[in-house]
């Protein structure tokens, strides 16, 4: 963001330590499809072709058990095969395929507690050992909450997770006003690219 300070931030530093958990990851995985279309179109396309199909299969089971027409159970058991399949796709294997993907990314921190420093040039990342990463704002992509957390992407597959619970300077109050602050100078430089 060519430099440029948040307003109202200048001086105020907001602190926060949150202990990597299993639970994150999946967090992080439904974070990241919460504003992914394709994603949400392929899921929608093998859970309604699922349906389709096991329509297909009910009703050829029900034809057999009223004894209406010739019996076919090679197209019975061929729709109940294929619905079966979509339906599993669209509702548990994407998630599962998804969820092993970012397990690769964040498994090795689970249990390791990083502490987070936002002011209004960016967020300090440190971890346990020491090791530190300085993120400037104007790498963000989007940021996500949840119930729980707040999730700032700063790449792809580069998501900072920040407990609500967890603030030990300034609230998730103050952390959400930043954000929204920040993503509201990135919409204004750069026109209608950047959304929340």
């Amino acid at each position: 963001m060519s430099g440029r300070r948040i307003k109202g931030y200048k001086y105020m530093v907001i602190k926060n330590q949150t202990k990597m958990k299993k639970e994150h990851i999946q967090a992080v995985m439904r974070a990241a499809n919460f504003d992914n279309d394709r994603y949400k179109k392929f899921k929608l396309m093998y859970n309604f072709f699922g349906l389709l199909f096991g329509m297909m299969f009910v009703r050829y089971l029900i034809f057999e058990m009223l004894e209406g027409g010739e019996p076919q159970p090679v197209m019975m058991v061929l729709y109940g095969i294929v619905g079966a399949v979509f339906l599993y796709i669209g509702m548990y294997g994407m998630d599962k395929s998804n969820y092993k993907k970012y397990y690769r990314i964040y498994g090795n921190m689970i249990g390791i507690t990083f502490t987070y420093e936002a002011d209004s040039e960016g967020i300090r990342m440190t971890d346990e050992e020491g090791d530190n990463e300085f993120f400037e704002w104007e790498r963000m992509l989007k940021w996500v909450e949840d119930l729980d957390s707040f999730f700032v992407y700063m790449g792809l597959e580069e998501c900072l997770i920040l407990d609500k619970n967890s603030f030990v300077e300034g609230t998730d109050i103050n952390f959400k006003e930043l954000l929204t602050a920040v993503a509201g100078l990135k919409k204004e430089e750069n026109g209608d690219e950047y959304e929340k």
